[in-house]
Order: structure tokens, then sequence, then C-alpha cells
């Protein structure tokens, strides 16, 4: 059977690469609203685990959703901000939201 190339070259493909994984659109919902540090990110998230973090962090970063910052603070503190193309993500974070609301409550 054979593949149809147009299922391989659709368009919404990059952003589900970039929200793909299990928690990595959560993470990105709590940058978005501000909650930046990785402390506070796991708190908000308390079951995922702080290895997958870290790797949904690093991912996001390589995807340059996310620029990781490290404070000049004694312990030093790691803050992450959206860039101008995570930021651009924000509007589907919101609509996600909005659908959640009306369809999962």
């Amino acid at each position: 059977m054979a593949i149809d190339k147009n299922i391989l070259d659709c368009p919404i493909e990059p952003v589900v690469n970039i929200l793909s994984g299990k928690w990595t659109p959560l993470i990105l919902w709590e940058i978005s609203i501000g909650n930046n540090r990785y402390g506070s990110i796991h708190k908000r998230l308390p079951e995922m685990s702080t290895r997958t973090l870290s790797q949904r962090l690093r991912m996001l970063e390589k995807n340059g959703v996310v620029n990781r910052k490290v404070l000049p603070t004694m312990p030093p503190t790691v803050k992450y901000e959206p860039t101008e193309k995570g930021l651009a993500l924000k509007p589907i974070l919101f609509a996600m939201r909005s659908w959640s609301e009306k369809y999962c409550n």
C-alpha cells in the first residue's frame, strides 16, 4: 500500500512536532503565563519527573521556542522565557484552553 505524500506534507506537522510529548504543551503553557523558573514549573506539574522536565525544556530551547537564562544569584537561578517564535504559539495554547473549558468540563 502506497503512502499518500499529502499526509507527509501536512501544514500543521511543524507545530505538532514542537508540541509533541506528553508534558510539552503544559510546560509551554506555564512559561507563557509567566511561570518561568524551573522549580516553579515543576511545582505546578509535580507528576512529571525532573528528568522529563529537563529534556522537554532542552527540546523547546533547541526548537527556538524558549531561551534559557542563568541568573547571577547564589545559588544560580535558571529562568525560561518564550522567544518570538514561542510567543507566536500563545494564541494556539489559549485556543486549546478555550476548547478544553468548553468541551471537557
